[in-house]
């Protein structure tokens, strides 16, 4: 058996969507928002700053008071700054346990949309880290968003009150969501 394994950087990026059920049901989704790069931060990463910049691209068109807004518990959902800027805008975050990727569906579209890019885009596995390659990739990754089955975000929005009922039946533990 031979397993390869890549050397080198690969290209990353980080993304944020949103999805939902419209008042008929329908399954929606925001546009796949690039998230930037802070480069004021201390590793020049993601910081509550481009997160909010995301929310205000992503969220903010489409959220509708009294809607919950689901999110992790990553340190850029949670810090003073997020937290301030949502509840100025009156957004009401559902409250998350600390270690539960299994009840949030979207985590199920992230790896359906990885999934997809490298099906369709196979090339871009092996690019490097030029401001093309990046462009090429964040075109790829929105193409990809736009496959992927309104049936499938239906199902797993749908799926939430298994999904907490198989985590209360575990105590909190992993499910197989």
């Amino acid at each position: 058996m031979i397993t390869e394994h890549t050397k080198g950087k690969q290209l990353r990026q980080m993304v944020w969507g949103c999805i939902w059920l419209d008042a008929r049901g329908r399954p929606r989704r925001s546009p796949l928002v690039i998230m930037d790069r802070d480069f004021q931060a201390k590793k020049q990463g993601y910081s509550g700053r481009s997160y909010i910049q995301t929310l205000e691209k992503g969220l903010l068109p489409h959220y509708k008071p009294l809607q919950a807004f689901v999110q992790d518990n990553a340190p850029i959902h949670n810090c003073k700054e997020s937290k301030k800027w949502l509840e100025s805008h009156g957004i009401w975050v559902l409250e998350w346990p600390p270690y539960s990727p299994d009840l949030n569906p979207i985590e199920h579209l992230w790896w359906k949309l990885k999934k997809l890019l490298y099906t369709h885009y196979p090339h871009l596995n092996n690019m490097g880290e030029s401001a093309e390659d990046l462009k090429a990739l964040q075109a790829a990754l929105k193409a990809c968003w736009r496959m992927i089955p309104g049936s499938l975000i239906k199902r797993l929005i749908l799926s939430m009150p298994r999904r907490l009922e198989a985590l209360r039946k575990a105590k909190g533990r992993q499910t197989k969501y």
